[in-house]
């Protein structure tokens, strides 16, 4: 008897089996990795979405202060004579400049020296004036009397001239030259109690000493046949709104200002480009092919069709806040029209034009314009919280400078004895020194020199019908001082008095449709609560009560930069929301792919260790068939033969 076991194993392939199997279980795992795909591929369309956005936002930056461009050019037909450069809203003209003086410092000279660091010149002191302001006394000893301890010791004193030693070729000379130009900078210089020859370094005009190589002298134009003069080369507000560099004595030349609205064209022209590439952005985003029968990965998207639903409604509606009656109340109206495509066109000539007519309301189409009703109101800006609409100015106290007068007139004779004014300022004091006779009009220019020199320039001496007044150039509340004399207020001097006269500024105080405001100096701003919150106004004069409106326009700038600001906020945009769905969504998948490979792990594991115990079970099989045919061929061999 014969069993055979080989057929139970020889047509079973294992492993492809195995492999069969493998692939069977991939196919859920397969479906879920072609969804995670599309995620991706949205994911990656939202994110060039916000980067799209993200450039639009960042571009509009040029729209915000339109209103403060320059629309004014100037050019001049001689360059080598002047230079000059104009400010916004200048009026437009042609001005002739002849007969040009520039401007000079007083330069002197000493007499010869065989040594510039070597042999005693002589001590003393030297007592250097410049204009009527206070004295500076160099002191020269022991240590510092050769030529270079001279110059040394002068320019250490900041005395308001720059001392230096020249060698002429046959001696050394010290030189002096004012730091200053103008007729104003002249300076003198008294040696006192002068031993050698530190008597020669003096010099007053009309007497021996030092020689005059240059006299200090004002800067000179004629504007259209009127002469001015200024202290230096540059002069600001003879013609308004323009300053003036003069470079060439006795030069001539013709100035041009006129309108430019280059730079306010440029801006419009950038944003309409960054403008068109968001939304060819978005067409591609969300476009269908009909010919594909396929679409863009946002198509169909209601959040993205109503981004660009409003942001075309930005360009194609009216103006928030323009003036009533304004020709131009629409950017379709200053040349921005809309293509079929969702995309802008700009006619620069059109924009160019209205400019032109009416350039305030044309920029609060772009950016935030204000405008007041009372020449007294100026408006100086808004905050991002600020809304359009009119708004009407309350003001219970004027802002003040801080202001100190004499107590009585001047003598038209001069004051009658030195007198000395002592005026702190912060943590300054500087000392005024009055010689007896000095007239109102000498006064108030050695106090103003003087004041100068010292670095303390925030205050202003003037003749007020007869009366010394001191006064701080700015207003407001931070502003303070104290002034003292060493003569008694009725002994026929300035009138201010052995008492110290203290003076404080006051603030503006008010309401801007009587919401809370903060005022700095003339400087009112709206705390709010309410739609004036941020608005920042300027009010100048004493004037009190009701002062007028204020409009502010609302123009494209800040409207679409708070759409795009809502847009892309990380806290609560549609963008970000989106974003976070799909990351949300493709974070689910992962972990369900991971879950499917490994139970795919484990049914092929587990498929591999059965097949591999059948195998060693049918090999056992096999080896007993195997032994079970020989027994009983054996067997059947040797069998006796029947006879």
């Amino acid at each position: 008897m014969s069993v055979s076991l080989s057929g139970l194993v020889s047509g079973i392939n294992v492993q492809q089996l195995i492999s069969n199997l493998s692939a069977a279980y991939q196919q859920p795992i397969m479906v879920l990795e072609s969804q995670q795909q599309s995620y991706q591929t949205t994911l990656s369309a939202w994110g060039t979405l916000q980067s799209s956005l993200s450039s639009l936002q960042s571009s509009m930056s040029s729209l915000q202060n339109l209103s403060s461009v320059n629309n004014r050019s100037v050019s001049l037909s001689n360059n080598n004579a002047a230079t000059a450069t104009v400010s916004a809203n200048a009026a437009t003209g042609s001005y002739s400049l002849s007969n040009i003086v520039l401007a000079q410092s007083q330069s002197i000279y000493s007499q010869d020296f065989s040594s510039a660091s070597s042999g005693a010149v002589g001590t003393g002191t030297l007592q250097i004036q410049v204009g009527s302001g206070a004295v500076t006394n160099v002191a020269i000893g022991s240590s510092n009397n050769t030529l270079d301890g001279i110059a040394s010791a002068i320019n250490t004193a900041n005395a308001g001239v720059n001392a230096a030693v020249v060698y002429d070729g046959t001696g050394y000379r010290l030189t002096l030259t004012g730091t200053g130009t103008g007729a104003s900078s002249a300076f003198s210089v008294t040696a006192s109690g002068a031993t050698g020859s530190l008597a020669n370094l003096s010099y007053s005009s009309g007497s021996s000493g030092m020689t005059l190589s240059q006299a200090a002298q004002n800067a000179g134009v004629s504007i259209n046949g009127l002469a001015v003069t200024s202290a230096s080369n540059t002069i600001s507000g003879a013609i308004p709104g323009v300053s003036l560099n003069l470079l060439q004595a006795s030069g001539s030349t013709t100035l041009q200002v006129s309108a430019s609205n280059s730079a306010f064209v440029g801006a419009v022209q950038s944003f309409t480009t960054a403008f068109n590439k968001t939304m060819g952005t978005i067409n591609q985003l969300t476009a269908y092919n009909a010919q594909a029968g396929s679409g863009g990965p946002l198509l169909g998207d209601a959040s993205v069709q109503g981004l660009r639903t409003q942001l075309l409604n930005l360009i194609s509606g009216q103006g928030v806040g323009v003036a009533s009656g304004s020709a131009y109340n629409s950017l379709g109206s200053v040349g921005l029209g809309l293509t079929s495509s969702g995309t802008i066109s700009l006619n620069t000539s059109t924009l160019s034009t209205a400019l032109n007519s009416d350039f305030n309301n044309v920029a609060g189409l772009f950016g935030q314009v204000g405008s007041t009703s009372n020449a007294n109101v100026q408006y100086v800006g808004a905050g991002s919280s600020t809304q359009a609409g009119t708004y009407a100015l309350n003001v219970s106290q004027a802002a003040t400078q801080a202001t100190v007068s004499g107590s009585a007139a001047v003598p038209t004779s001069g004051i009658a004895q030195s007198e000395s004014l002592t005026i702190s300022s912060g943590s300054s004091s500087v000392v005024v020194s009055l010689a007896s006779g000095s007239s109102l009009a000498t006064i108030v220019n050695t106090i103003n020199d003087t004041l100068q020199q010292s670095g303390v320039t925030g205050l202003t001496a003037s003749n007020q019908n007869g009366y010394l007044e001191i006064q701080s150039n700015a207003y407001g509340s931070a502003q303070s001082f104290s002034v003292v004399s060493n003569v008694a207020a009725g002994a026929s001097g300035t009138g201010i008095g052995t008492s110290s006269l203290a003076a404080s500024g006051t603030d503006v105080v008010g309401t801007v449709n009587a919401e809370t405001t903060s005022g700095v100096g003339q400087n009112l701003t709206v705390t709010g609560p309410g739609n004036a919150l941020g608005l920042q106004l300027q009010v100048m004069g004493s004037t009190t009560g009701n002062l007028g409106t204020v409009t502010v326009s609302q123009g494209l700038y800040q409207q679409m930069n708070s759409l795009l600001t809502q847009s892309l906020s990380s806290q609560n945009g549609f963008v970000a929301a989106a974003q976070n769905g799909i990351a949300s969504s493709i974070n689910g998948l992962s972990a369900q792919i991971t879950t499917l490979q490994q139970s795919a792990s484990n049914q092929t594991a587990l498929l591999t260790q059965q097949f591999a115990a059948m195998q060693s079970q049918l090999s056992q099989l096999q080896s007993i068939g195997q032994y079970l045919n020989a027994f009983y061929s054996t067997g059947s061999s040797s069998s006796p033969t029947s006879g």
